[in-house]
């Protein structure tokens, strides 16, 4: 009808595809060096590789800080002369979590 406002026209002409699996791991090989970020069989290698490292990595990365944190605490109580798992013990059986 004459009487309605005119539809707009959306921004896009066509609905943008979701990214297909090839960009995806271009867009995760950028900043590679060489022809690994290009290469799709070479991207396709490193960038499993990396995911892997990165999995891995992510649970090191909680390994470590979780040695630096018994390393601190264990300084700090042999300041006052006692060893780690002696005040690990003690705090266990006064039932005071750390």
């Amino acid at each position: 009808p004459a009487h309605r406002c005119p539809v707009r026209a959306p921004l896009h002409s066509t609905p943008r595809a979701p990214m297909g699996r090839r960009e995806t791991i271009f867009r995760l090989a950028k900043g590679f060096r060489g022809r690994s970020k290009n290469c799709w069989s070479l991207a396709l290698r490193r960038v499993q590789k990396g995911l892997q490292y990165a999995y891995a990595h992510r649970r090191l990365k909680k390994r470590e800080a979780r040695a630096v944190q018994i390393q601190q605490i264990n300084a700090g109580a042999r300041e006052y002369g006692i060893s780690y798992s002696r005040l690990i013990r003690g705090l266990y059986l006064a039932d005071i979590g750390l």
